[in-house]
Parts: C-alpha cells; structure tokens; sequence
C-alpha cells in the first residue's frame, strides 16, 4: 500500500505525536502543531494515537493512490477532492487504486492532518516518525515531500464505518496562558499591556515559533536570563518586546524572559491560525490549565467527537474499491 505525491503543496511533512526524552540531548520533540486535529484524523480510522500522518500547511497535497486504502481529514477546511470529485474534509473515505486525491488551500485555519490506515509505514527515529526539518531528522527522509515521493502505508482499507468529526475547529482569539518563569519580571503595568492588548501573527511565524507583532513588553530589566529548557507554548518576550510563542519546532532551551506559558488546550488555536490573523492573552491558573487539557484528552479519545457519516458518496466508493481490490488479487 502506498502513496505517490504529484504536488507536495506549501509545507508537508511527516508527523506523529512528537519525540520526547531527548530534549537534555539537544533534540527538538517536533510532532503534530496541532493535537486535536491529529488525534481526530487517526481516530476516524480506528488508528493507535501515535501513527504516522501527514500534516499540511496553508495548501495542502496532491497524491496518486498505488494500492487501496483508507484516508481520513482533519484540521483546517482544505477543499478536498478524488478524481475532480469533491468529498467532505473531517471523515474517514476508502481509496482505490489509481485514484488522483487533491486538497487544495486553507479556507478556514492553517494546518490539516492526513491519516492513513494503520498510519504510513515509515521507520522511527529516536522513537518518533516526526519530522524535523531543520536537524533532517524523522519523517520520510527528514525534509519536506517532494514531488514523485512514494510513501508507504501499513495496511489496506479498514471497516471504519464511514465515521466523521463533529468538533469544530480551534477558533477564537482568546488564547488562555499560566504564568511563566519569568512572570515576576514583568511589572504590574506591563503584564496588563500584555492581557489587555491584541497582537497580529506576523509572516515570520513557522513550526518553530509564532512570531507576535503589537504593543512591546518590557521586562522591569534588560538583562537576560541564562539559558533554560523551554516548552512548547512558552511566551518568550526579546529586547524588542514583541511576544514569540514557542512551538514544535522549537529550541530546546533559551535564554528570552517568559511571561506565559500558553495552556495546553489553546494550542491548537495558535497552530491554526494564519499571518495576518490576531490573538489575546488571559492569565488562568495551573489547576485550570491541566483540567481543560484532561477533559480535552478524554474527549477525544473516548469517541465524544465521532458519529457516523450519511452521506452517500462516501459509501459508494466500497463498491468501486471491491472491484478494484479484486482486480488487484
């Protein structure tokens, strides 16, 4: 089973849930930008919630089926089509061999996942598929896809029972964040600038930081601070003032004050949102920050999010795919 790309799109790459345990050793974890979006996709095939999938940026790819088997979308609304017809985004569907599937760009939010059935077979690096590109690291050949890219698949089609997601999308501007380690060198006047203002998401934003552009933030000194491990969601704040959220892809340690660390359950909305789009900052409490990422948890793995599809065009492509699978031997 597998996948030939024709159009890698703007930014694809491999990734799973991120590798971790390596960070002393210098290793960035990488992984999904967005958790949510990634678990779903795997979820609507009955995958593990650590297979491998694709995850796209702003434009999605354009892939050619070699052997059948099941696909399914989440994330951002990227239109979605197989053989020039088009299927809905956030639902499990059956690929037939010689079928050309297209996503197009991002109509609403940032990133969109692509898991396959049994995930892509691919080889674990340091026990993680995730890509990082910057150390050439996981993935398929730690880089981007590429044009004419054949990717392995670990299993035909499964009985995924046409499900689909109800959960919309991470939205809203509201960004919900726990002190940092720094928060106590931010004075009074500075932290209300940071909760009371709204920042823009600059072009400058990738996997490894999202770069904030808005009212600065001074820290009551220009020092800096010796270099420390940092997270994914740390708000490091530069001499410029300018707010930088950490991601994926961050470094491992830096030596910016942090105001904030972005709570976990609001990652998502950073991942998904675009140059151009904005944000604000609410200070919550660490107990409120790990409840909301628990309840998030459970709920998507305990099958809250997923019901079964109506829509026939998903289920008339069994009767292509049993010919097909015939045909195949």
């Amino acid at each position: 089973m597998a996948l030939k790309i024709i159009n890698p799109g703007l930014f694809t790459t491999v990734q799973d849930s991120g590798r971790y345990g390596y960070e002393s050793y210098g290793f960035t974890p990488a992984g999904a930008m967005d958790y949510e979006s990634y678990y779903l996709a795997n979820a609507l095939l009955g995958n593990d919630f650590d297979c491998a999938v694709l995850e796209m940026t702003l434009y999605g790819v354009t892939f050619e089926v070699l052997h059948s088997t099941s696909m399914a979308i989440s994330g951002a609304d990227m239109e979605l089509t197989i053989n020039d017809q088009p299927f809905d985004t956030g639902a499990a569907v059956d690929l037939v061999k010689g079928d050309i599937v297209k996503l197009g760009s991002a109509a609403k939010g940032a990133r969109t996942y692509a898991a396959f059935s049994g995930g892509l077979d691919l080889q674990k690096e340091l026990g993680s598929y995730a890509t990082h590109t910057r150390s050439n690291m996981g993935g398929f050949k730690g880089r981007l896809l590429k044009a004419g890219d054949i990717l392995p698949v670990k299993e035909k089609t499964v009985e995924h029972h046409f499900r689909k997601t109800t959960k919309e999308l991470a939205e809203g501007n509201e960004i919900r964040f726990i002190p940092g380690q720094q928060h106590d060198r931010f004075d009074d006047d500075n932290k209300k600038l940071f909760t009371t203002s709204e920042y823009t998401v600059t072009k400058d934003s990738d996997r490894m930081g999202c770069r904030l552009d808005g009212v600065a933030v001074e820290a009551a000194d220009d020092n800096d601070i010796l270099s420390e491990p940092t997270q994914f969601g740390s708000i490091q704040v530069p001499k410029n003032g300018q707010p930088i959220i950490l991601l994926a892809d961050r470094q491992t340690a830096g030596g910016y004050k942090k105001i904030g660390t972005v709570a976990k359950v609001d990652l998502p909305k950073i991942a998904q949102k675009k140059p151009g789009e904005t944000v604000t900052f609410k200070e919550i409490s660490v107990e409120e920050a790990a409840r909301l990422y628990k309840d998030s948890l459970t709920a998507l793995t305990d099958g809250t999010y997923i019901e079964t599809s109506v829509k026939f065009g998903h289920a008339r492509r069994r009767d292509a795919l049993s010919i097909a699978q015939l045909m195949e031997g």
